[in-house]
């Protein structure tokens, strides 16, 4: 009996250190056998490094600082470009990012003007470091299936549709739609109590 009641003990303890040694596995399974506390996430990995390209603010102007004065049904909006990335945009030539205005349709975007979004240096390089902005103007005169539809901004790559692909982390903020223009008059209209 002596025998049975020993070897039931043992029996026991050798269950439960298997129980024990169990829930000790599970814990640093879960913890990564690092300490961890139960229920924290692992680190995720770093954001890809890379330029990211957005059209900022926009103002319609009713004179140009420097050029020749509007006509009628003539639009010039100012813009801005910023790099929201976390590394400098670099482009061989001025040509390989512009700012595009655009009325769109059902049918789809038409294009009104074009400007290149970053110039090229004093260096000769196209370069628009992380954090940074440019700013610049386009202008067009608005045709008459132009009138009344939405216009907006947007920023075009050269690159676009081929295999090189466009060198832009987020593409979401590459388009900025504009409010309806202001009304530009397409004639003077004749003082009051004349009898036009």
């Amino acid at each position: 009996m002596r025998k049975a009641i020993v070897a039931c003990l043992v029996g026991l303890m050798a269950l439960n250190g298997v129980v024990v040694m169990s829930d000790a596995l599970a814990q640093q399974q879960q913890g990564g056998g690092k300490g961890k506390g139960k229920g924290e996430r692992p680190t995720p990995p770093p954001p890809p490094r890379c330029p990211d390209l957005g059209v900022g603010t926009t103002a319609f102007l009713t004179e140009v600082p420097g050029g020749a004065p509007l006509v009628a049904n003539e639009v010039a909006i100012s813009w801005q470009v910023r790099n929201d990335g976390n590394t400098p945009f670099a482009a061989s030539g001025a040509a390989d990012q512009s700012v595009a205005l655009e009325y769109t349709t059902p049918a789809g975007p038409t294009q009104l003007a074009r400007t290149p979004a970053i110039a090229v240096g004093a260096d000769g390089h196209v370069l628009l470091a992380q954090n940074h902005a440019v700013r610049g103007v386009i202008r067009a005169v608005l045709p008459a299936e132009a009138m009344g539809r939405r216009l907006r901004l947007r920023l075009v790559y050269a690159t676009e549709g081929t295999r090189a692909g466009i060198p832009d982390c987020n593409e979401a903020n590459n388009i900025a739609p504009l409010p309806r223009p202001p009304a530009t008059p397409t004639s003077a209209a004749a003082p009051p109590g004349t009898g036009r």
